[in-house]
C-alpha cells in the first residue's frame, strides 16, 4: 500500500492543472458563496454530499450493529460480484463514472 501511494505521488507530481492551494481556495469560496451559485451546481453538490454521507452512515451503522439484517456495503457488493454478469456490470459502471468525471472537466478547460 505504501509503494502504491508513493508511486501515485511520484507519477502524479506536476500533472494537475492547478496547485493544491488555489484548488482548495476555489472550493472553499464555492462553499461560502453557495447561495450565489447556479441552482444546478448547488443541487449537484447537495446530491453528491447526501449520497456519500448516506453510504458512510450506512456502513458505520452496520459495523456498529453487526447484524445480518443490515449488511455492509462490501457484503452487498460481494453478492453482486459473485457472478460474472455482476462483475461485468459493476466494471462497466465504474468505467462509465470515470469517463463522465474526465469528460466533465474537459468541457470547462479554456481553449
Amino acid at each position: 500500500m505504501a509503494v502504491a501511494f508513493g508511486a501515485a505521488v511520484a507519477l502524479g507530481r506536476g500533472r494537475q492543472r492547478e496547485r493544491t492551494r488555489p484548488w482548495l481556495a476555489r472550493n472553499l469560496l464555492f462553499i461560502r458563496t453557495w447561495r450565489t451559485q447556479s441552482r444546478a451546481a448547488v443541487v449537484a453538490a447537495l446530491v453528491w454530499t447526501i449520497l456519500i454521507a448516506g453510504v458512510v452512515v450506512w456502513d458505520l451503522v452496520s459495523f456498529v450493529c453487526q447484524s445480518h439484517s443490515l449488511p455492509t456495503l462490501s457484503y452487498v457488493i460481494g453478492h453482486v460480484t459473485r457472478y460474472p454478469l455482476g462483475r461485468g456490470l459493476l466494471f462497466a459502471a465504474w468505467l462509465g463514472i470515470g469517463a463522465t468525471l474526465v469528460s466533465a472537466q474537459r468541457s470547462e478547460r479554456p481553449q
